[in-house]
């Protein structure tokens, strides 16, 4: 098959990278702040980021070794894009595999994200920075998740 795929090896346990992908504050915190999270099989998630959007039904969840989502439904706002639904009927799967006594190996799959889609140099990209983002999360416990709103700059203090 020849849709996007990543693998990588993660310093956490396989316990820390399953909460990442199965908990609110854990996708909110590498994917996307603004989202709404199910927490069991047949539930269903919404990721939004601005005027693009996700939903996804959780088709699989195994603790501490896979996690499968189906794509319901989707908007890519990008002007050139014809189908700006094309991920619907796609699957993203996390399959998760103990690496030595404290790391994970992560082998990620987009089934149905081909090449032959619009929309995949574009995804492919978001996904090489989202998956980047989940391995700081797990690693160091920040990540770098798409911010729904703008960040108020920290506080300067003048100096009289």
């Amino acid at each position: 098959m020849n849709h996007y795929q990543h693998t990588m090896t993660l310093k956490a346990s396989p316990a820390a990278v399953y909460a990442a992908l199965t908990t609110a504050e854990g996708l909110r915190a590498w994917w996307t702040e603004d989202c709404d999270i199910a927490t069991a099989v047949g539930g269903e998630l919404a990721f939004r980021f601005g005027a693009h959007h996700k939903e996804m039904r959780i088709e699989r969840m195994v603790p501490c070794n896979e996690v499968q989502w189906l794509c319901t439904g989707a908007h890519i706002e990008v002007d050139s894009f014809t189908r700006k639904d094309e991920w619907v009927g796609t699957r993203i799967v996390f399959h998760l595999a103990q690496d030595g006594d404290s790391g994970t190996r992560v082998r990620f799959d987009h089934v149905g994200l081909v090449p032959a889609f619009e929309c995949y140099g574009v995804c492919s990209e978001g996904w090489q920075h989202f998956l980047s983002s989940l391995e700081k999360y797990v690693e160091t416990g920040h990540g770098t998740p798409y911010h729904s709103v703008a960040r108020a700059p920290e506080s300067t203090h003048l100096q009289e």
